[in-house]
């Protein structure tokens, strides 16, 4: 009887309490948002969450915000109970975080999540995501920059436009934190293989727009939520300095198709010791010896699976915040690397365009020594040896062999 009732209440939704076109499909939204402003009646300086949703839904129009907003009404604070009919998760907060989120069960499985935010020059970056789980799953987020000056939400690129995820071919949904973890918006990536493990991709937002922060096994980024330590039972000590332990677990065990998987980890030595998550590799990692014709390295970023493997981990003995790791993950080439862990918040690294990986350190020169190969115009290759700073400078090379 209750789900008739619900059923009702909906169709009058449909019929009296949204805008007259009728719901706009998934896709077309997708598609097609970047295309439309949407205006906000009576916006002013400073419109409420709600507002600025009912502006989109003017727009594109969709069942499950037409619900949302006939729940809410005037109200400035709802969350779910039974009072209100509605089928589901319902939660809008007007006041202290200025967002919301509905889970409709009753039409195609439909979610919505919402926040706003108020930017630095006094306009309100506004956030909306859509998902659908049947009949067919879809998935994706709209973006507006709302203008006070003319009452109108502009729409703009998402924040992690680019992004590449970690694992090939993954299933990405979206989510939008609701309280005050870093204000973010989330990218939870679902690897295809059901043995690794899902990963959270945090965008912060910065006063301006979202940046990339990190990425975790937990919706909870570490830095949020004190003596979080995420370091697996399993994981092994590889390396260490004397201000950092090198860990690695197995984030996806090798088959017949693809290599093992690693995740990468440094644990603090201090009193805290905190745990940080680097990466995790990855073997199909593009390729990038065309970036390096100078002879120099080149920074490469450890969030968009660039680091393609870490067979091999080295502490550089006279630097303590820096490791060099490399492996073969192309069954040709050693690829290497320097990963800076001086700020684990903001780790960097740089990849080498050596070939056949570490040779030794020059400790009183702080110099690194590779191997790499060079082919003659008539055939057959010869191995050579590279010196570089640490930090990447090519400074020169010999012969070692002939082949």
């Amino acid at each position: 009887m209750r789900k008739l009732a619900f059923l009702f209440i909906s169709f009058l939704v449909s019929c009296a309490a949204a805008p007259d076109n009728g719901p706009v499909p998934f896709e077309q939204i997708r598609d097609g948002w970047k295309t439309k402003t949407c205006s906000v009646k009576n916006g002013g300086e400073n419109p409420s969450v709600m507002d600025l949703l009912k502006a989109f839904n003017s727009v594109w129009r969709t069942q499950i915000a037409d619900s949302i907003i006939f729940y809410v009404g005037d109200k400035t604070f709802v969350s779910y109970d039974d009072e209100t009919g509605a089928s589901g998760n319902l939660y809008v907060d007007t006041e202290d975080f200025n967002s919301g989120w509905y889970n409709h069960g009753d039409t195609g499985d439909e979610a919505i999540e919402f926040r706003s935010y108020s930017r630095e020059n006094g306009h309100t970056l506004f956030a909306v995501c859509l998902e659908r789980s049947n009949p067919e799953e879809i998935a994706f987020c709209c973006f507006y920059d709302y203008d006070p000056a003319s009452s109108v939400m502009t729409p703009e690129d998402e924040p992690y436009a680019g992004f590449k995820p970690t694992y090939e071919d993954s299933g990405m949904n979206y989510m939008i934190a609701q309280d005050d973890y870093g204000q973010d918006v989330i990218l939870l990536e679902i690897p295809k293989d059901d043995e690794a493990a899902p990963l959270y991709h945090h965008f912060v937002f910065n006063g301006m727009k979202h940046e990339f922060e990190g990425t975790s096994y937990e919706y909870i980024y570490p830095e949020y939520e004190e003596d979080y330590d995420p370091l697996p039972e399993e994981a092994v000590l590889r390396a260490e300095s004397d201000h950092y332990w090198f860990y690695t677990s197995v984030a996806r065990p090798a088959s017949e198709e693809d290599p093992e998987v690693l995740a990468l980890w440094i644990k603090d030595k201090g009193e805290a010791e905190e745990t940080h998550w680097i990466c995790t590799t990855f073997a199909s990692a593009e390729p990038k010896w065309s970036l390096m014709k100078d002879g120099n390295a080149i920074p490469v970023r450890v969030d968009s699976g660039d680091i393609a493997c870490a067979d091999n981990i080295i502490p550089v003995p006279w630097d303590p915040t820096k490791f060099y790791i490399d492996g073969c993950p192309d069954a040709r080439n050693i690829w290497s690397y320097i990963l800076d862990v001086s700020d684990p918040d903001d780790i960097k690294a740089i990849q080498f365009p050596s070939t056949e990986g570490f040779i030794s350190f020059d400790v009183p020169g702080k110099k690194i020594h590779l191997g790499a190969y060079g082919y003659h115009p008539e055939g057959g290759r010869y191995s050579i040896e590279q010196i570089y700073t640490i930090d990447g400078k090519f400074i020169s090379q010999k012969v070692l062999s002939d082949e």
